[in-house]
């Protein structure tokens, strides 16, 4: 969605008189626009600063009060209403566009009665939009103009929303055109798409129309539609859906209960004599779609009694579908499309839970909050009275279906091309969103309706099904053929509810969340063949690990004599074996191979193929898993050191061994107060990790008395080792000098005890000099700077020419501030969030990587990146913290790329130590002082007013290169990580 001053530009251009200077302009290349000027304070005088409010304003002011956070978001969401409602002067257009519709219709020539597979009648030119699998089928058609035109959905509701404007039309096919068991093998369908083909074939002569296509409904290849786009530049304005429904009264309801059989199983297989005494199962799925045809005027007289007197239902809807489309929910087979969000809100009304003098707002957080606490696919909800005891229950309806919404009429399903998991992913975002809303320091508007959310971005692992064409075997395999039949053929959404539901079993304790991608036809022209099931390219799923056990290496199960073992041993396969364990029981257990911790990330990855290949009979080569791809640019030079994880663990561990000696050094005149590291590697950011370099004594020439190793001429160059840098921090005393060069003096002298006592008490090899003092110690260099707090205050001292003392910041005080207290304090607290995240080093590499694969690292500094990654953790939403690092990656270049550095600062809430008054001080101050502050600036609670990791670097220029090459590599890698097909190489890296 566009933001809405470029929204409302857009609109102005698009309909604004065409004067030939603007007409002239179109064949010219078009010029960036210009960057959009930084906000500035608003200047109100006296007398409009002092002006009482009004009576409504006041009304107003209560109501934002009671309701909203802040009137800003009570502004924001009026404005983003605004920008998606369609104008009166388009709906005109539409309108228009309607009434000649109408009339070509009703003047459609009739055709004469012929066979259902005898189809010689259409042109070459004009294919039928239906798979005609198995193509034998009964029964007689023949095409008479419509009974009956209705516009149904959204448009006429007032809930539709731009960008996307369709508006639906029912054409309700005669009465005689049908014969008695229509409701058999598909005949109803295929007479449906033989209506709808003889409409294109007549349409596709007409001059009005700039597009006739064919599409499914929702991706339901047993729905198709007929899109008419209108000529000329009004082409993108509307797509007009025809949808053909049967005359009314003509089916009997009861034949279409879920627990009906209506596909015959001798007619699906071809068998010339069906099996005597078989019982049919029932077809839930095909009885579903009849029904929903039969009740699409009755659904809009629904809605419309409902959202009656109701303007708020209007507004509401509008937000959830904005809601919907960024989460990627509203599209494809089994959806949760805006039809559905209305039926939502309907039932919320009608159980008083909604009440008509809400508002937009209020209907979203009650709707979200319903879908956050209900579980559809447990205790499923009804729109009907229960007035006749001869509708299906709702058990009967949830041994059928996975999601249970029934409709008014009690026959309707809504939801019964929805899985539990896409359920489940509706209810989880819901919670997700409900949280945001309710917390102060989100900006609730940006997260929620101006974010999207891809699967890349939003999940930790992503794995595609690249041929799906595999799951035919896979329906073998599990015996779907019930379930293939209900269906219509479609083995794609036969098989993916139990190849979730096998994920998902498997993934248990793992993962929060086991989501799959919709599936999605697009549409296509009317002179090509209807789209194959396998056309839906590939099928894309995506983990939501729980952390703390996402990467164990063990899946224990139930003990050996138990009933429950053979179904673990079932399930596992040759995986399961039994073992015995510390408390002394004898138990099923899994144990995955993992040696680094890499490795472990990628257990997951080795289940997932695992059982897909033992029960879905899914070869591991059809399964592409991006879930790590990226980690491969931040491994060590040798392979068996993996992802140099273990080598930074070995880092802190020696150092935290060297610190705890430092505190215990016995004859210092002073106490060790803190040891501080300062090193990216001491708090898991290094991009490249220090490896233990002992030296080779035969390579050098040893001098003894002392104690040094010279290197020989005739042998090769020892390596080089990067010190570690570390602040040791020395008590307060009176005996401190109050003069800089003699506290220099002090701090050099205290340099030489340090060494001397290391030396004595842990025999460490030691070198001294005047401004620090190198450890070695299990082939790390460690470098020791003695601090005193009090030193950076006595550089800021000035002596006037009158004589008076002054303090003022100077370039050395600076220095010696950011290397003794701002530097060791982030350390500390990313170290922290390294501990609760333990992805957050990893992904700190991977940006710093990138940077410098841009050759960008001498304009940005490496506590930058850390710090915008930081911000990724500790303000993620709308998504969950990063358990990846390639996810965590993906958001900092999307962050990076989107973020308005010109008018915002970026607030790193670090240890949660700002509140949220402080939070605002700190945006107030940034909007009144923006021309004298960084083009980047980052705060955090120990650094409010300076942003001190971007006062000299990036300039303005280097920032736009940096956003521009982010936006272009997120890109790039979105493309790369969703084409399972395309080369997997990371080219921006």
């Amino acid at each position: 969605f566009k933001e809405p001053a470029e929204a409302a530009e857009a609109e102005e251009v698009e309909e604004g008189p065409q004067t030939p200077q603007r007409g002239a302009a179109r064949g010219r290349k078009r010029k960036a626009p210009a960057p959009a000027p930084a906000l500035q304070p608003v200047k109100l005088s006296r007398a409009e600063l002092y002006k009482p409010p009004t009576s409504e304003e006041l009304n107003q002011l209560k109501e934002t009060e009671d309701l909203f956070h802040s009137s800003l978001l009570r502004l924001q969401i009026e404005e983003l209403l605004r920008e998606v409602t369609l104008k009166e002067t388009k709906k005109k257009k539409i309108d228009a566009f309607l009434h000649e519709i109408n009339s070509l219709l009703s003047a459609i020539p009739e055709i004469p009665e012929t066979d259902i597979i005898d189809q010689t009648w259409l042109s070459r030119g004009v294919k039928v939009p239906f798979l005609q699998v198995p193509f034998n089928v009964k029964g007689k058609f023949r095409f008479l103009p419509p009974a009956e035109l209705s516009v149904v959905g959204s448009y006429l509701l007032g809930t539709c929303i731009k960008p996307e404007i369709n508006v639906d039309v029912a054409v309700t096919m005669p009465r005689e055109i049908f014969q008695d068991k229509d409701n058999l093998n598909q005949r109803y369908h295929r007479k449906r798409a033989l209506y709808l083909a003889h409409i294109a074939q007549c349409f596709s002569k007409e001059n009005l129309f700039g597009s006739v296509k064919f599409a499914y409904m929702n991706s339901n290849h047993l729905k198709p539609i007929l899109l008419l786009r209108p000529r000329g530049k009004d082409e993108k304005l509307v797509a007009v859906r025809l949808h053909a429904c049967p005359a009314p009264g003509f089916f009997k309801p009861s034949r279409f209960y879920p627990s009906k059989n209506n596909v015959r199983t001798a007619w699906f297989l071809e068998q010339s004599t069906p099996k005597e005494g078989a019982p049919e199962p029932p077809t839930p799925h095909y009885n579903n779609s009849v029904l929903c045809d039969t009740m699409l005027l009755s659904h809009l007289h629904f809605l419309s009694s409902v959202s009656t007197d109701f303007p708020g239902m209007k507004d509401g809807v509008a937000l959830l579908k904005v809601w919907l489309n960024q989460r990627q929910l509203s599209k494809g087979l089994g959806c949760f499309n805006g039809f559905l969000i209305s039926m939502v809100v309907a039932y919320l009304l009608t159980k008083r839970k909604i009440v008509k003098m809400m508002s937009g707002y209020q209907v979203l957080r009650n709707v979200l909050q319903f879908l956050a606490t209900t579980d559809l696919s447990v205790t499923g909800i009804s729109l009907a009275k229960d007035t006749d005891a001869s509708l299906p229950a709702l058990a009967d309806f949830h041994q059928a279906f996975e999601v249970v919404f029934v409709d008014p009429s009690g026959l309707v399903n809504l939801c019964a091309d929805m899985t539990a998991s896409k359920y489940h992913q509706v209810q989880f975002e819901a919670k997700r969103s409900m949280e945001i809303l309710d917390d102060r320091m989100v900006d609730g508007f940006q997260a929620l309706l101006m974010t999207s959310k891809p699967m890349l971005r939003t999940f930790d692992h992503v794995f595609h099904l690249k041929h799906v064409s595999k799951l035919q075997s896979a329906c073998r395999k599990m015996q779907l053929l019930s379930e293939l039949m209900d269906q219509g053929g479609n083995y794609v959404a036969a098989a993916l509810p139990f190849i979730v539901s096998l994920l998902t079993r498997g993934l248990a304790g793992r993962a929060l969340l086991v989501a799959h991608s919709l599936p999605q036809t697009p549409e296509w022209l009317i002179d090509a063949e209807p789209p194959k099931h396998k056309d839906i390219g590939s099928l894309t799923f995506g983990l939501l690990f729980v952390p703390e056990f996402a990467a164990s290496a063990l899946e224990k199960g139930p003990q050996a004599d138990c009933p429950e073992a053979t179904d673990f041993r079932t399930f596992w396969g040759e995986k399961s074996e039994l073992r015995r364990f510390q408390d002394g029981t004898i138990c099923e257990a899994v144990v995955w191979q993992a040696s680094t911790v890499c490795q472990k990330r990628l257990i997951p990855e080795q289940i997932v193929r695992h059982l897909l290949k033992l029960h879905a009979d899914i070869p591991e080569s059809s399964i592409c898993y991006t879930g790590a791809l990226l980690e491969s640019v931040i491994k060590s030079g040798k392979e068996a050191l993996g992802t140099g994880e273990e080598d930074m663990v070995n880092v802190v561990c020696s150092y935290d061994d060297l610190s705890r000696k430092l505190w215990n050094l016995e004859g210092l005149p002073l106490t060790v107060t803190a040891v501080q590291g300062v090193h990216p590697a001491l708090r898991y950011t290094d991009v490249f990790p220090p490896i233990p370099m002992k030296p080779i004594y035969s390579f050098h020439n040893q001098i003894k008395n002392k104690q040094l190793l010279l290197p020989s001429e005739q042998k090769p160059c020892p390596a080089y080792i990067a010190p570690l840098k570390i602040i040791c921090h020395m008590e307060g005393s009176g005996r401190w000098p109050q003069d800089k060069e003699a506290i220099k003096r002090i701090k050099a002298a205290f340099h030489l005890q340090l060494a001397e006592l290391l030396q004595q008490q842990h025999q460490f090899i030691c070198r001294p000099a005047v401004t620090h003092i190198d450890v070695y110690k299990d082939g790390y260099v460690f470098r020791l700077q003695v601090a005193y707090h009090r030193e950076p205050l006595i550089l800021k001292e000035v002596v006037t020419p009158e004589g008076m003392l002054k303090y003022q910041d100077t370039e050395e005080s600076k220095q010696l501030e950011l290397e003794t207290l701002h530097r060791p304090n982030l350390n500390s607290s990313l170290h922290g969030l390294q501990q609760q995240h333990p992805v957050f080093g990893s992904t700190c590499r991977l940006a710093k990587r990138w940077v410098r694969a841009q050759l960008l690292s001498d304009n940005i500094s490496e506590e930058c990146v850390d710090l915008l990654v930081a911000s990724l953790f500790l303000h993620p939403a709308p998504f969950m913290p990063p358990s990846s690092p390639q996810v965590g990656f993906l958001r900092f270049l999307n962050l990076l790329s989107t973020f308005d550095w010109k008018n915002s600062p970026l607030i790193v809430n670090l240890n949660a130590d700002l509140t949220d008054a402080e939070c605002t001080e700190i945006k107030n101050k940034f909007v009144a002082a923006r021309s004298r502050l960084p083009v980047m600036f980052i705060a955090t609670p120990k650094d409010k007013w300076n942003s001190v990791w971007t006062q000299e670097r990036p300039s303005a220029q280097i920032l736009q290169r940096l956003l521009v090459l982010a936006s272009e590599s997120v890109r790039t890698l979105e493309e790369q990580l969703m084409d399972p097909l395309s080369n997997q190489d990371v080219k921006v890296v």
